[in-house]
């Protein structure tokens, strides 16, 4: 059903086709969209609010992940207990130091549940050292290997505490309860941040990063390195890609039984234009073709840190979802596209939230084995609130459910993460007040 409103800012009216409301903000209008198609997909029930972590320890940035038996796993950072805060650095007016800070200390955790996140195991420490680990967009990562070891990936800021020259440390499961000693995966140091893991289906583990070994004249790159299956072996990091956004994260996908890899990046142009590109490799990640624009949005200004999220589907194709200041703040907004022909070509992108105000927005998606895609996405609320939001897509691609705020926060709830199992779909994200923080998440039942 098509419907005509008109939003009135100051001195202008602006009509659209297919709104459902308009917010206006600083004498702009800033429009929210419903996607009418060719029917609603159902909305999703979500449970109740549960929290993980230790609630003293500031917990945030977490990552949800199924192990092949099933366990929703998750992995997260928190205060390092045994460390010495961190002093605050002194105020910088020139903002020349704007990369050199002091971190505070954390530790990477990982628990598990086998009851869809109701009980949680104890958590246990995976970084061996005293590290500043890094959160937020630089989120650890897990991957597991077909016997359900966990493998993890996260960034630490160089000893001078530069998060720009960063280094990418890894762990994996011992089998006896721990973790292998941490180890610095990308062997060119304080040149590598942002990183992800993902196996492949020949076992082996392909991790990714932003890297910046050359400053100049060359832009950001993209390099991998290949993870044996038993975690022993690492192989040299090797560059895929250039021109990346230096604070936007990756994302890996395969397909062909792990011939194809796909990978998604934020594109950064000479001329500052932000868009965001598929790369695809067809002989496992050894080497990758050239990018495919995904949506061209004319983005010019501001470093987002927000990247894009991909997923594939059981017919092959590939569903990205991002967030883009576009060319106006009318534009400005989460979007979605979908590929129907592995990667060559993209369906004009689809607006799934407009931006409420001048804010960098952050959303993820999964995609269920029926085709259908859920995604999530943190927005402002009509309180001016950071709140964390959910709709879906049905397989059809044309009926999309109602918007749907699923956090409650009192300040404001940033950077959701899903897992998708048979029958569950979890959600969780960061709340925080002031210096304040702690983990959420609620879960969605997908049985009709």
């Amino acid at each position: 059903m098509m419907k005509r409103v008109a939003c009135r800012t100051t001195g202008a009216m602006v009509s659209v086709v297919a709104l459902t409301g308009c917010l206006a903000l600083a004498g702009v209008a800033v429009l929210l969209v419903s996607l009418d198609g060719a029917g609603a997909s159902e909305d999703l029930v979500f449970g109740p609010e549960r929290r993980i972590g230790q609630a003293d320890r500031n917990p945030s940035s977490p990552f949800l992940r199924i192990a092949p038996n099933g366990r929703l796993h998750a992995a997260w950072t928190e205060a390092d207990p045994n460390a010495s805060p961190a002093p605050k650095p002194a105020a910088d007016p020139s903002h020349k130091k704007h990369w050199m800070i002091t971190f505070d200390m954390r530790v990477v955790l990982l628990a598990s549940s086998a009851d869809g996140g109701v009980v949680w195991t104890a958590p246990r420490r995976v970084n061996s050292a005293t590290e500043a680990v890094q959160g937020e967009e630089n989120e650890p990562r897990i991957a597991f290997g077909p016997d359900g070891k966990a493998f993890v990936v996260w960034s630490v800021p160089s000893e001078k505490g530069d998060k720009s020259r960063a280094n990418v440390r890894f762990a994996m499961e011992d089998g006896r309860g721990g973790f292998t000693p941490s180890r610095t995966v990308n062997e060119v140091r304080d040149t590598a941040r942002f990183p992800i893991l993902e196996r492949s289906p020949d076992g082996t583990f392909l991790t990714a990063w932003i890297d910046r070994r050359v400053d100049s004249p060359a832009s950001r790159a993209v390099y991998l390195s290949r993870i044996s299956p038993n975690g022993q072996e690492v192989s040299p990091s090797y560059k895929v890609g250039e021109d990346i956004c230096d604070c936007c994260r990756l994302e890996l996908a395969f397909a062909d039984q792990g011939r194809t890899v796909f990978l998604v990046n934020r594109q950064v142009t000479k001329e500052q234009i932000r868009n965001h590109v598929l790369r695809k490799s067809t002989d496992g990640g050894v080497t990758f073709g050239a990018p495919v624009t995904i949506s061209d949005d004319g983005w010019q200004t501001v470093c987002p840190h927000s990247g894009p999220a991909m997923a594939l589907d059981q017919r092959g194709h590939i569903h990205v979802t991002w967030f883009t200041m576009g060319r106006a703040l009318a534009e400005a907004g989460v979007y979605y596209s979908v590929s129907r022909d592995g990667g060559r070509s993209f369906a004009p992108r689809r607006l799934v939230h407009a931006n409420t105000a001048p804010e960098i927005l952050h959303t993820k998606l999964a995609v269920g084995r029926d085709g259908t895609v859920h995604l999530a996405w943190d927005n402002l609320d009509g309180a001016g609130k950071a709140q964390i939001f959910a709709r879906s897509v049905a397989p059809d691609g044309n009926s999309w459910s109602a918007v749907q705020q699923i956090s409650r926060a009192r300040e404001n709830a940033r950077r959701p993460v899903m897992a998708l199992s048979e029958h569950d779909l979890h959600v969780a994200w960061t709340e925080s007040e002031g210096e304040t923080s702690w983990i959420v998440m609620r879960t969605a039942s997908l049985k009709k």
